[in-house]
């Protein structure tokens, strides 16, 4: 059964329909979130929408936290459009209107206030962040050998009762294993992950890539195969709705680059 992993949506909706057309396409039978379906985007009420009508798992991101709780230490920018987005989700406006059932003013807050920070299933520990801190911490990918040994270790010492932690926030894919560190690219995106080895594997964005790649990121799995995916999606008409909105320029910039 293909399942595929997404992470870190951001309220866009171009990229979010076309992943998830992608995944029909492929067959996919589940699609698991690994939080982050909104913030700094221009579509939240619309995301929401189809994330829990899409998603059998969708985890507390740090973007969530932030906007049930109130608290983050987020840029001005981020700030701003989280409360933005969590205005827009009281009220149900925007484009609800066209592709949802569940009526403009429906208060979609309180399904942000039942996620989990992490869900475990089949040996499978899906996080936002990372296994020290499923919601904020970083899961980088090591710059030097010293670096490398030590994720090694952490892979050997720490992931106990689980094989492969699925990770976002990083907003870059990447898979670490034992016997090093994978990037992704167009002529080498797939690998075997044999029964057993210990593998953190980060599926990088659908909705504000990092990697200086601007196309939507994400990743299936299917047995022992692990797949990462890059599409095209429209990053303008994404762009022009965040300036419309009134969110600050520098979100809608940063999409065309992927930084």
């Amino acid at each position: 059964m293909t399942i595929a992993i997404v992470s870190d949506i951001h309220s866009n909706w171009e990229a979010l329909t076309v992943v998830l057309e992608h995944c029909d396409r492929l067959g996919v039978k589940e699609i698991r979130c690994l939080g982050d379906v909104i913030g700094y985007g221009p579509d939240p009420v619309a995301v929401t929408d189809m994330a829990m009508n899409r998603f059998s798992v969708s985890l507390l991101g740090n973007h969530e936290e932030a906007l049930v709780t109130g608290k983050h230490r987020f840029n001005p920018y981020a700030a701003q459009a989280i409360d933005w987005t969590r205005a827009q989700l009281h009220s149900g406006s925007g484009i609800t209107r066209i592709f949802s059932n569940k009526g403009t003013n429906q208060d979609r807050m309180p399904w942000y206030r039942e996620r989990k920070p992490f869900e475990l299933i089949d040996r499978h520990l899906m996080v936002h962040g990372s296994i020290y801190d499923p919601v904020h911490d970083y899961v980088d990918e090591p710059e030097n050998p010293v670096e490398a040994e030590q994720m090694i270790e952490t892979l050997e010492q720490d992931f106990s009762g689980f094989d492969i932690c699925f990770a976002g926030h990083n907003h870059t894919p990447f898979m670490a294993t034992k016997v090093g560190t994978f990037f992704p690219h167009d002529a080498h995106n797939s690998f075997v992950i044999p029964k057993g080895h210990k593998a953190y594997v980060c599926v990088g964005s659908v909705g504000q890539p990092r990697d200086n790649d601007p196309r939507a990121s994400f990743a299936t799995i299917d047995g022992e195969r692990i797949t990462f995916h890059r599409l095209r999606y429209d990053v303008p008409t994404t762009q022009k709705k965040i300036i419309d909105v009134g969110l600050h320029e520098f979100l809608a910039e940063r999409l065309g680059e992927g930084i």
